[in-house]
């Protein structure tokens, strides 16, 4: 009953020619026209990262290997200069805002959108984005929104961010108010009370101290072999890798998922400058190593390299293999 009725003939599958732009970029965004007469997906990425993806690639004609690697690893996030505008308002309201609040507000009158890990304003945006979530949906959907707001890659959660994208951009919709309460609420209200709500809980979770509120300081990476989760094993054969402050977010366009309590659970699975003009001028990193032994000394060696940004040339041509070698492996036939 629910095996494949077929295939979508391939001259009718999406694709792209010699785009005019002279590049083709893809963020798992939205890529065929409405009314595209086949199923592709429900659960496209929202524009943030392609955007900015296009923003870079129009910069200029011709790119160095450079270039790439500052695209690979850009932070600026589009979701923050879509949605901090309407936060910023609240400075006409500055008789109802606390001085941990107008602080927090100078903060964020004063930032780029880069979710960079040592500033302080991607925590207070990403902390009043899930206040903000809450306060938008929760009163309609009850216990159903603690489960939707568990990840931030699943499926559920996107279609909250789906709706605020939608707001921002059409405007407000019945949604807006708090059922709970008698009087009916508008966005600005509900801006409000996130960003309260958003201050708050960075001064109960990190002191009153705004300084100390730096995106790396909350924001945290380890990279955990299913067996690391015991304690025991993991000291043992250190399965797990150090833990690491990270900038970005799933917005962006080096991108970084993240459970509940800000721990990173998705990134790059690698990154990789290809070279055609010249093969050994490549580039990658991976987050972890070549080897999946933990005693080896190859199981995490290339993790610090991911974290700060910085690449390993790639090993294409004979001559470059048998240069870059350590170890020759030699098999002879018996």
């Amino acid at each position: 009953e629910y095996d494949w009725k077929g295939y979508v003939p391939f001259e009718q599958l999406p694709s792209s020619y010699n785009p005019d732009g002279g590049c083709v970029s893809s963020a798992n965004n939205k890529t065929v026209i409405e009314g595209y007469p086949y199923f592709i997906s429900s659960a496209f990425e929202l524009p943030y990262r392609i955007n900015r993806i296009r923003q870079m690639l129009e910069e200029k004609q011709v790119f160095s290997i450079e270039d790439f690697k500052r695209m690979i690893l850009d932070q600026h996030s589009d979701y923050a200069a879509l949605l901090t505008p309407f936060i910023l308002k609240l400075k006409d309201k500055k008789n109802v805002l606390t001085s941990a609040e107008t602080g927090a507000l100078n903060i964020l009158a004063g930032w780029d959108y880069n979710m960079n890990a040592g500033l302080v304003a991607p925590s207070v945006f990403e902390f009043f984005r899930i206040s903000f979530l809450k306060n938008l949906l929760s009163d309609e959907l009850g216990d159903l929104f603690d489960q939707m707001i568990s990840k931030t890659g699943d499926f559920t959660i996107q279609l909250g961010e789906y709706y605020i994208y939608r707001i921002l951009k059409t405007g407000p919709d019945e949604w807006v108010d708090d059922i709970n309460t008698p009087r009916k609420e508008n966005l600005d209200d509900i801006i409000l009370k996130s960003f309260k709500d958003c201050i708050s809980s960075l001064s109960e979770q990190y002191g009153d101290d705004q300084g100390k509120w730096e995106w790396g300081n909350i924001h945290k990476i380890t990279i955990e072999h299913p067996l690391g989760t015991v304690a025991l094993l993991n000291t043992i054969f250190g399965l797990n890798s150090d833990t690491y402050g990270i900038g970005g977010s799933y917005h962006t366009v080096s991108p970084y998922r993240y459970k509940e309590g800000f721990r990173v659970y998705h990134g790059a699975s690698q990154r990789h400058i290809f070279n055609t003009a010249n093969w050994d001028e490549s580039y990658t990193v991976i987050p972890t190593g070549a080897s999946g032994i933990p005693a080896s000394e190859f199981y995490l060696s290339q993790t610090k390299a991911y974290i700060k940004g910085k690449f390993y040339k790639d090993a294409f041509s004979e001559g470059a293999v048998k240069a870059g070698a350590k170890y020759t492996l030699v098999l002879k036939p018996s």
